[in-house]
């Protein structure tokens, strides 16, 4: 699956709070709890997840659901793209893969629900930016950008975007680099026990198919 290179503007949330959250997995049940402890109200406040949806966890049917819902948003990670790769292009490298990755929860399901889901995930965006209430920037997306400037997202080739769910070299390097043209860039794929700050990126995803809690970001807390 190639994927596009497509940013969704949210901009300002006038009706309630934006939370920002690393990679789902199928661990939707933990999410619901711990939104209720915040107090989440789903008629003003929104949700945006930085990808990475399904797999591993026991609820990738439940997240995928969670697409229909008027104030959940996300864009498309590594994980996504290797399920319609697999099971709609029938690339087999993928499909290998998806089965190493506990993907196998889509064989277990009616034929007939797969064509809307791979609909689904063809049409998340492969970025989000929004805007705090102090009126910074926030950019989101799965593992990295790979220009320089957020002004010049425009400009992303295929290439580009691949690198952009798949990419691990930065947060490995801890490279303190910084995008310009936006307040914070947030994203997830590589795990960390905390949220990671390096420049203005900011990694989210604490493996919560391992047990471990979400990290929930109020982006006006930014």
């Amino acid at each position: 699956m190639q994927i596009q290179p497509r940013l969704l503007n949210l901009g300002k949330n006038p009706h309630g709070r934006d939370f920002v959250i690393g990679d789902m997995h199928g661990c939707v049940s933990a999410l619901l709890a711990q939104l209720q402890a915040l107090a989440f109200n789903p008629r003003g406040d929104r949700v945006i997840c930085v990808g990475d949806l399904v797999n591993r966890g026991p609820e990738s049917v439940q997240a995928l659901a969670l697409l229909h819902e008027p104030w959940f948003f996300a864009v498309i990670g590594n994980h996504e793209q290797v399920l319609v790769s697999a099971f709609q292009e029938g690339q087999p490298e993928h499909h290998a893969l998806m089965l190493q990755h506990g993907g196998d929860w889509i064989l277990k399901q009616p034929r007939q629900h797969w064509d809307g889901w791979f609909t689904q995930i063809r049409q998340l965006p492969l970025a989000i930016q929004l805007e705090n209430n102090q009126g910074k920037t926030i950019g989101i997306i799965h593992a990295d950008y790979p220009l320089a400037d957020w002004g010049d997202f425009h400009r992303l080739t295929a290439d580009d975007a691949e690198r952009a769910v798949w990419a691990r070299e930065p947060f490995r390097q801890r490279s303190p680099h910084r995008v310009a043209g936006l307040d914070w860039l947030i994203v997830g794929h590589n795990v960390t026990e905390q949220p990671l700050q390096l420049g203005n990126r900011l990694y989210i995803d604490c493996g919560v198919y391992l047990g471990n809690d979400y990290q929930i970001i109020d982006i006006n807390q930014l």
